[in-house]
């Protein structure tokens, strides 16, 4: 029997493999994270490195042996160890990358079009150093167009965009192993009463362009709740994930207490301005956020 695929269908999460037997994904106890729950296919056994929930898929009240709980946190450690390493590696080839610079010095009329369609200013797209790449290294033979991620002045990731992406997968890094991070994240830093945060990079860099302060993430689910400590100095934060996001907009809210607020927008951000809102119009639909809802 495949216990992951019984553990799936018994708690209704998704869960996806990490290493041999081993599968991953979010706790449906304590309800959170991405990877926090281990289920081992083969053995059965499950065990959430957060709240410490263990057992067995098809047993729940089988437990653990002393040494076998000892063996799956040493073994989720050694995991996280490898995971950072392989990060660190990345980032410092990245520190030392110069790739975006090539791609915004090719851009054309064409492509500089094409940024401007997505609401750009021909500003924004120098200030951003927006780029287009004719062979994306993470999806070989397939162009993209580049979004640079830059925190404190080093070159973190380049975001690529790709051209006619095959079954919706538009986004890809630029190379392996560079994990999540916020976009615009010197906005952290920058003294702003308030930020908004958003879903992607395109929509955090048209909000910035019409005066907005905001950092994106990288997919609705892609907020770690230990990253709410960083916005501490603010005194709103607020949420303007996509309209099919509802859900994940007031649980993200809610991980800022008193100060987090649900921005209910009738488009995408970064739509609203290309279809030609305002800023005050922008700044009521700001107004009108409301605190994250209990679940």
């Amino acid at each position: 029997m495949d216990y992951a695929v019984l553990a799936e269908q018994q708690w209704h999460i998704s869960l996806r493999k990490a290493t041999g037997e081993e599968y991953v994904g979010p706790c449906p106890f304590c309800r959170g994270g991405e990877d926090r729950f281990h289920v081992w296919a083969e053995r059965g056994n499950y065990w959430c490195r957060m709240c410490d929930t263990k057992g067995w898929v098809s047993e729940s009240d089988r437990e653990f042996t002393t040494q076998e709980l000892h063996d799956l946190r040493l073994r989720s450690l050694e995991r996280k160890q490898e995971e950072t390493e392989r990060r660190l590696t990345a980032l410092e080839q990245m520190a030392r990358c110069r790739d975006h610079l090539a791609y915004h010095a090719q851009l054309d009329d064409d492509d500089r079009a094409y940024w401007n369609g997505q609401g750009m200013w021909d500003e924004t797209i120098n200030r951003y150093l927006l780029g287009i790449c004719y062979d994306c290294p993470t999806a070989r033979h397939h162009a993209s167009y580049t979004i640079p991620v830059i925190n404190r002045g080093k070159l973190v990731n380049i975001r690529h965009r790709i051209v006619d992406a095959p079954s919706g997968d538009k986004y890809r890094p630029h190379m392996a192993g560079l994990g999540n991070t916020l976009f615009n994240a010197d906005n952290l830093y920058a003294g702003h009463e308030s930020l908004i945060v958003c879903e992607g990079e395109k929509k955090s860099i048209v909000l910035d362009q019409w005066g907005f302060p905001s950092v994106g993430i990288m997919g609705k689910a892609g907020f770690p709740p230990h990253w709410a400590q960083r916005f501490e100095g603010f005194q709103r934060v607020l949420v303007a994930l996509d309209p099919d996001a509802t859900d994940e907009a007031h649980k993200l809210a809610r991980l800022f207490g008193d100060r987090g607020r649900v921005v209910v927008l009738p488009c995408k951000a970064d739509d609203f301005f290309v279809i030609g809102g305002t800023d005050r119009e922008f700044k009521a639909f700001l107004r009108w956020a409301k605190k994250g809802r209990a679940s």
